[in-house]
């Protein structure tokens, strides 16, 4: 068992070993705030203090981890191998503090400092340390670990890490499930008044083909999502809009026809969640509503969550979930850009550095959405070379390959049809 030496207790220490030591590497492993009892230790131990003691692996700890306060951090990135790396240190074993580094990467700590927002009130990817200091498309935080993995092999040939796995896990979100299908007369006689006036003559010929069932509606993918994910034996996870009809929310009424059988249709295959509106960043009390709508619908507990628009504030937006019995979050990424928001590509727990306790909420961290580089206009190519390139650093680390697409953008309508292909090419190369 390998035996941890920190010279006072520290909840974000305690935290930061389980992600490291339980989650990730599989070992069994406890602390000491004795240095006799640490010194007395005959097996594999590390020193996470500001001085040595006697030959034991010495990681230099910088104050970080120690404090409670949340206050601005003068976080210098420097080059140490072949990664950037936080907190670095000299005259120790590693030559960075790894659990501080870790540890503000994955708590989001700079997300709880004042910042200012987007047109949506979002934290900006361009804000980010790691956009500023070019490794938001890297996942550090699991290269770093595997740097203390491979010097802890050397260290303890006995110590045995577990081995990961290359997981992906594809999701969709279901914010317009059809594009004609399931209005009310009104809002069809009112679109096709807007088709007429703005000459959309392809539209009003494919809303009367879809109405009176000469075709399939556009938007309706799901037996092409269904298929494609059975023939790559890959996961899927639909996340389903339960809101009241907005400006920002504009999913069909949730007591449709359409919707509900298209809700228990989709659970044959596939899990399903809850994808919380736009205000309920500001009206978190709309989260157990409009859950509960979808368990109406589904009969069974609903506990996967992603929030529309990825819109979240820390940590109130994430206490609100787990009050509403949400356990597992799909929002960990920026909807502007692909990469890794947390600097990780591995679930791991929501920690609430407001009360300074780890949680049982459960972060699955995203990828990319396809909806960043559809904002950013990034070239069909150069979008696609970007996936590629992410689902190889994914891969190197052996992490969990997370995706967002909505069933509109993999549709055969003329502005989405390259995108399918794009969709099905990335799915070709997670194989």
């Amino acid at each position: 068992m390998l035996l941890v030496y920190i010279p006072e207790n520290s909840e974000r220490c305690q935290y930061v070993f389980e992600l490291i030591f339980k989650l990730d590497f599989g070992i069994e492993y406890r602390v000491t705030t004795d240095s006799n009892v640490f010194i007395r230790y005959a097996k594999e131990k590390i020193n996470y203090s500001d001085a040595r003691i006697g030959d034991s692996f010495f990681i230099k700890a910088t104050p970080f981890l120690f404090e409670t306060a949340i206050r601005q951090q003068h976080i210098t990135v420097t080059q140490k191998e072949h990664v950037k790396v936080l907190f670095a240190n000299e005259n120790d074993d590693l030559g960075f503090d790894i659990f501080s580094s870790v540890f503000y990467m994955v708590s989001r700590y700079e997300e709880y400092l004042p910042f200012a927002p987007d047109e949506d009130g979002r934290f900006k990817a361009s804000d980010s340390l790691a956009f500023k200091n070019d490794f938001l498309q890297i996942p550090v935080v699991n290269i770093w670990c595997d740097i203390l993995r491979n010097r802890m092999n050397e260290m303890f040939p006995s110590l045995t890490a577990k081995a990961s796995l290359f997981n992906t896990l594809l999701t969709y979100d279901i914010d317009v499930a059809y594009k004609f299908k399931g209005r009310s007369t009104f809002r069809t006689l009112g679109s096709i008044a807007k088709d007429i006036l703005n000459l959309r003559l392809r539209n009003i010929y494919q809303r009367f083909t879809t109405l009176l069932n000469f075709q399939k509606d556009p938007w309706d993918t799901y037996n092409y999502l269904r298929e494609a994910s059975t023939i790559a034996n890959l996961k899927t996870v639909f996340f389903f809009l339960m809101a009241n009809k907005s400006e920002n929310d504009r999913n069909l009424d949730y007591r449709n026809p359409w919707m509900k059988r298209l809700i228990r249709n989709v659970m044959q295959y596939s899990d399903i969640g809850i994808h919380p509106s736009y205000s309920t960043t500001e009206f978190p009390e709309k989260i157990e509503i409009e859950k509960r709508r979808l368990e109406q619908i589904c009969g069974e507990q609903i506990t996967k969550s992603r929030q529309h628009y990825l819109k979240f504030r820390l940590p109130g937006t994430y206490c609100s979930l787990i009050a509403a019995g949400v356990t597992e979050d799909y929002s960990m990424g920026f909807s502007g850009m692909a990469g890794f928001r947390a600097g990780t590509c591995k679930p791991f727990y929501f920690y609430d550095l407001e009360k300074e306790e780890v949680t049982g909420l459960k972060i699955f961290p995203v990828t990319l959405m396809e909806g960043a580089f559809m904002e950013s206009k990034t070239d069909l190519a150069q979008s696609l070379l970007q996936v590629l390139n992410l689902i190889s650093e994914v891969k190197k680390v052996q992490g969990t390959f997370i995706s967002i697409w909505h069933n509109h953008t993999v549709s055969e309508t003329s502005e989405y049809r390259e995108w399918k292909n794009a969709h099905n090419k990335m799915i070709q190369a997670i194989q």
